[in-house]
């Protein structure tokens, strides 16, 4: 049986268990970030952790582990399962509120990581490219208070990745309520137009009158994913133009090349929107020299000492 890490503590899996009022059970008050280890190394862990960190400040989530804390449970929890490949995530609930004598009502909050064995999506994916699916029955809301942070309420964009999955397709696409592109159901979204990436930006990103004369909208639902972090550094090392922008499905139909990223898909081609082509119907060039370079920077900072 595998073993977690719940709290401070390492045990079997089988014994985990969270209080019955913790708010993370009962109304998803809560954040995770999902992270991979290339040889028993976590690949930019720190900036996950900025990320899950900045969320838990935002959204009032105590988390009252250290980065070095975390750190170390990350690499205990690897060695304990023997894992070298694998997929871990960490998660943060709000917790239970308790009555304390001297401070009065506080929260406890629950944290936990876990991880296995990395299960790779098909090599056909990557040669061929998938298929994503446009969202029309579903509108993200860039005005929640959850906009922008990977949440524990995730059954919308779970429910929304199986209808794709019926379809044939890999991913599902996801538009605002302004019908703007915003993001995958499990992955950030680029474009790419005339030698140049486009993407939408994030909430922060927003705050710079650059970009936000380039969007349509004031408010963002988009995820400043640690893997679409690392692309932006990628092209500006090959002197590619990154642009953040509002995208119409027109945009994204017309676009040479399309393709997502996460951290466990890295950066994946996607090839058809449904029944539309995209480009060549094959991974395009920009495509193929960015998962390229991402392939050398995750090999060049996991590797041991």
């Amino acid at each position: 049986m595998a073993i977690v890490w719940l709290n401070g503590d390492l045990i079997d899996e089988s014994e985990a268990a969270l209080p019955i009022r913790d708010t993370g059970i009962i109304h998803a008050a809560g954040v995770f970030t999902t992270m991979r280890s290339y040889g028993g190394v976590v690949f930019r862990l720190a900036q996950h952790l900025r990320r899950i960190r900045g969320s838990c400040d935002a959204l009032s989530i105590p988390l009252q582990y250290t980065d070095q804390d975390l750190t170390t449970v990350a690499e205990e929890v690897l060695a304990r399962n023997e894992l070298k490949s694998a997929r871990l995530r960490l998660t943060v609930t709000r917790g239970s509120a308790e009555q304390d004598p001297e401070h009065g009502l506080r929260l406890v909050p629950s944290v936990f990581l876990t991880a296995a064995g990395l299960e790779p999506y098909p090599a056909e994916y990557y040669e061929r490219g998938m298929t994503a699916i446009v969202l029309d029955a579903q509108k993200l809301n860039p005005y929640d208070l959850q906009a922008g942070h990977k949440t524990l309420d995730y059954f919308s964009r779970l429910a929304s990745l199986r209808a794709a999955n019926q379809k044939g397709a890999g991913e599902a696409l996801w538009f605002n309520v302004h019908n703007f592109l915003e993001s995958g159901s499990i992955s950030n979204v680029f474009i790419v137009k005339d030698g140049e990436l486009i993407t939408p930006p994030t909430n922060a990103e927003l705050s710079d009158p650059v970009v936000a004369q380039l969007t349509a909208y004031p408010k963002s639902s988009v995820l400043p994913g640690v893997t679409r972090e690392a692309v932006f550094e990628l092209a500006r090392n090959a002197q590619i133009g990154v642009k953040l922008a509002s995208i119409t499905i027109n945009d994204l139909l017309d676009a040479d090349e399309v393709f997502i990223t996460n951290s466990i898909m890295e950066i994946m081609p996607v090839c058809r929107i449904e029944r539309r082509v995209i480009g060549d119907d094959k991974p395009g060039a920009m495509t193929k020299d960015l998962s390229k370079a991402l392939r050398e920077i995750v090999t060049t900072e996991t590797a041991q000492p």
